[in-house]
């Protein structure tokens, strides 16, 4: 085994971490969505595991074949949706406190929400709509109210900080302007006696 194998190995074990909590965050999703064709990834990852099977030799062939049949299995049952704790997009989760503005569009039966820079849609059946927008109202304000709670109790502490940084700054120029104060009578005592 040479370090190039340690190399391939290391990255199985985080793509398999990776799919496993693509999983976990499936698992939570209460209404489901198809987005795209699902059936792609998991048969590249078969097709890596053919090649694998049939390029190499001994226990790193192995290996090799067993990682990507379970990624592709694994893939083939992640999902997307809403959740209690965000919006999951084929196994990855976007916490609603960073997907503000949600928008519902009832007209095109989906979803927007923002993702960096960008909105994205995340379409439903017409018949969900009316549950997505319960789901939504439900999930999402108690998630903005909570947002907003930390983002003012964030702006409490700054605040506060920034309040005894002020006064204690006040205090030390007080004591320095007092410190100095004696030397500069000092001086002009001193100054009075030589004329």
């Amino acid at each position: 085994m040479n370090f190039g194998d340690i190399l391939v190995y290391l990255a199985d074990i985080v793509l398999l971490y990776i799919l496993f909590r693509f999983l976990r965050h499936s698992r939570a999703i209460h209404i489901r969505t198809s987005i795209g064709p699902q059936w792609m990834i998991p048969v590249i990852f078969w097709a890596v595991a053919a090649l694998c099977f049939f390029n190499y030799t001994g226990v790193f062939r192995w290996i090799q074949t067993i990682v990507f049949l379970l990624a592709g299995g694994l893939y083939m049952r992640i999902d997307s949706g809403l959740s209690p704790r965000g919006i999951v997009m084929f196994g990855r989760l976007h916490p609603y406190e960073k997907t503000f503005p949600i928008r519902i569009d009832d007209r095109h039966h989906c979803v927007y929400f923002t993702m960096g820079k960008a909105k994205v849609p995340v379409y439903f059946l017409p018949e969900e709509m009316t549950e997505v927008r319960a789901y939504l109202t439900k999930h999402a304000r108690a998630a903005k109210r909570a947002k907003d709670r930390a983002d003012a109790e964030r702006a409490e502490a700054r605040r506060n900080t920034k309040e005894k940084f002020l006064s204690a700054g006040s205090d030390l120029l007080a004591k320095g302007k007092q410190a100095l104060r004696p030397r500069t009578e000092m001086k002009d005592e001193t100054s009075g006696n030589e004329e």
